[in-house]
């Protein structure tokens, strides 16, 4: 199992043998954030309140003091008590947010992939590779959750799949016992023939679940009913109940191939044919699927029941980014997923500035490992949310801090965790801190520099107590 990712840069050693009570100065090169901070250099007063959380290195809570340019922090009253910490050759960002990932799969490691090839076999390879077992589950979630911290993330939104079809815990465990806050979503299918059945397993999971919750767990329990063409509009009706019952996040994958919208728009296609080689097809769902409904507007109703946490996006119109945005729905980007399924060839490129104009809270995520590059299991470089801005920075051309944004605070809005965590201002209780390193360039923004360098990204430090405040979404 990969280590960590905890960087060696000197910095680390004093923050991890701080103390509750001690103050500490972080003199940085820049510190940036998503909304609003902007200091190069700038200087981070933070006041520790816990620290060894979970027995873990570098896992302490601190709130911010202060936040300024170094002259201006010079004058704070309790800079003079503080311990300094030169960073000058860093720029901090806050910790960040993969707002959709699938740890599980972490053991079947990246894939070759032709697009040209379908979604459904590519689907069927991963059912056939899966881990099946509590404890190879469980173990293949733990190396996700390394292969995360390596990646700067201190937050997940992650899919608890259900192997062979059956809603399992045993994600949920792993995660709840790790660094990382976030919401791990019970993943079920519930469609056609075995619709009834299925929610009554599901229900029974959740139940079992959530009896297991603790106040101050930092991962807590979220419903996925998995996508349209396998869950029913029933199916979707009663997550959302449950997520008004028990305040709980509910996502889905939404409009995210041509075969999703083939089956949804004309009940055809190999979403329907996988359907009735499992003997799962059932005529009565000519009832909602097959009348000309694009995927979002397909789930409308559900989504105007409560906010929802829509992974991909990669195929929606503008009366859809209306909808979504109506009923405040958050949309997960997945950059390198997309690319990798070629999904800008078949839809175009991704919408995802358009849903920012029209107030669609956005966020990132990875998805799974078997999507992202060899070297994402290599402990060095880890499950990074840092490289998806990268790509999109690359490719479009984004704002800097647009894309810092929708890592941090975006995806803690779509998982219901507190914004506060993911930005720098004072009194926040920050849920981390990474740290990349940065060249002196003259004449770009350092977080545009350190964007378009190979510089590594490694977590300073990383709080996991509870941070969630209700329901996921806009």
């Amino acid at each position: 199992m990969p280590s960590t990712g905890f960087p060696h840069h000197p910095a680390f050693r004093l923050i991890e043998e701080a103390r509750a009570g001690d103050l500490l100065r972080l003199d940085a090169g820049a510190i940036v954030d998503g909304q609003g901070a902007d200091f190069a250099p700038g200087s981070l007063l933070l006041c520790v309140n816990r620290t060894g959380l979970a027995g873990l290195p570098c896992a302490i809570e601190a709130d911010v003091v202060g936040l300024d340019a170094p002259a201006q922090i010079d004058a704070h009253p309790l800079a003079a008590s503080a311990t300094r910490v030169d960073l000058s050759d860093s720029i901090l960002i806050p910790g960040l947010v993969n707002a959709h990932a699938h740890l599980d799969l972490t053991h079947i490691g990246p894939l070759p992939h032709d697009p040209d090839e379908g979604f459904v076999g590519w689907i069927d390879h991963v059912r056939r590779h899966r881990a099946l077992e509590s404890e190879q589950i469980e173990a293949s979630v733990r190396e996700g959750v390394a292969l995360s911290l390596a990646g700067g993330t201190v937050a997940v939104g992650d899919i608890a799949g259900a192997p062979e079809g059956r809603p399992s815990l045993a994600a949920y465990r792993a995660l709840r016992e790790s660094p990382l806050l976030g919401v791990s979503f019970l993943e079920f299918f519930a469609i056609g023939m075995r619709e009834r059945e299925s929610l009554a397993a599901i229900d029974r999971v959740l139940d079992e679940g959530l009896a297991m919750a603790r106040p101050a767990d930092g991962v807590r329990l979220g419903l996925q009913p998995h996508a349209p063409y396998s869950a029913s509009l029933a199916a979707y009706r009663w997550a959302q109940e449950m997520a008004g019952k028990h305040r709980i996040a509910v996502a889905t994958h939404l409009a995210e191939t041509a075969e999703e919208r083939e089956f949804v728009q004309h009940a055809r296609g190999p979403k329907r044919e996988f359907l009735e080689s499992l003997g799962l097809w059932d005529e009565s769902l000519l009832e909602h699927v097959g009348r000309g409904l694009e995927p979002v507007g397909y789930l409308a109703e559900i989504l105007a029941m409560g906010p929802i946490a829509c992974a991909h996006g990669n195929d929606v119109d503008d009366a859809g980014i209306d909808t979504l945005s109506r009923h405040r729905a958050s949309v997960i980007y997945c950059p390198r997923a997309s690319s990798y399924f070629g999904a800008d060839r078949v839809f175009g490129p991704h919408r995802y500035r358009d849903m920012l104009e029209s107030g669609v809270n956005v966020a990132l995520g990875t998805d799974s490992i078997a999507n992202l590059p060899p070297e994402s299991r290599e402990s060095d470089h880890g499950i990074s949310i840092w490289d998806e801005m990268r790509l999109l920075h690359a490719r479009d051309g984004t704002d800097p801090r647009s894309l810092l944004a929708m890592a941090t605070t975006g995806g803690a809005t779509a998982l219901g965790l507190d914004p506060a965590r993911f930005r720098f201002q004072a009194g926040s209780m920050l849920a981390g801190i990474a740290r990349i390193g940065l060249d002196s360039k003259q004449g770009k923004h350092p977080l545009q520099i350190a964007l378009e360098s190979d510089a590594g990204i490694d977590l300073l430090f990383h709080g996991n107590s509870s941070g969630l405040t209700g329901k996921a979404g806009g």
